[in-house]
């Protein structure tokens, strides 16, 4: 009798040790799978517009050619038409550098939402040195050059120009400020702009 409770009782040691070992299974299956699905989450990037997506860095646009900027404020294109060094001095105004760089360009809103235009062009730089800082758009000085302002609506399309003073040069790179990419607020677009090929 002694030996048949003992038995009895091993067995179901057996079976509830089974039991759990199973339910540790499961229980580590499904935390592996959060962690799955959060790494997964994670790889995926949410824009302002709720969308996820990524889109590439573009590095080597020229003269005509468009880019792409998947950013925090929004998606948009902007297409670099034509560039010209206008001199070291425009309106009066002298260059504390050795010349005016003038873009004509356009900006599209591919996003859902409205963008302001003040924010997309703030992000641009000019530099002649991908590893130095660069030159910002100083088109609010000039009157006869067409400043970027107010909101751009989803689908819109619109024209404007972008003139920074620059250094001498046999290329100029145009871009999206890398402290914002450094920061994950954008990927990085860059034009390289031979002198040769300025107006």
């Amino acid at each position: 009798m002694r030996k048949m409770i003992m038995l009895m009782v091993i067995m179901v040691s057996v079976m509830l040790a089974a039991c759990n070992e199973e339910h540790n299974d499961v229980d580590e299956n499904d935390a592996n799978g959060d962690k799955h699905q959060e790494k997964e989450e994670k790889e995926e990037t949410t824009n302002s517009d709720g969308e996820k997506t990524k889109v590439e860095d573009q590095l080597d646009l020229a003269i005509g050619d468009t880019g792409t900027f998947d950013t925090t404020i929004g998606i948009y294109e902007v297409t670099v038409e034509s560039a010209e060094l206008v001199g070291p001095e425009l309106e009066g105004i002298e260059t504390e550098l050795d010349d005016f760089l003038l873009l004509d360009m356009s900006i599209k809103n591919i996003g859902e939402k409205p963008l302001s235009l003040e924010d997309v062009i703030v992000s641009l730089d000019v530099t002649k040195d991908l590893d130095k800082s660069g030159f910002h758009d100083s088109s609010e000085a000039f009157e006869s050059v067409s400043t970027f302002s107010g909101k751009i609506e989803s689908g819109e399309t619109i024209g404007g120009q972008f003139i920074a003073q620059v250094y001498k040069s046999d290329i100029y790179y145009f871009r999206e400020n890398p402290g914002t990419v450094a920061a994950g607020g954008s990927n990085q677009v860059i034009w390289n702009i031979p002198v040769e090929e300025l107006k």
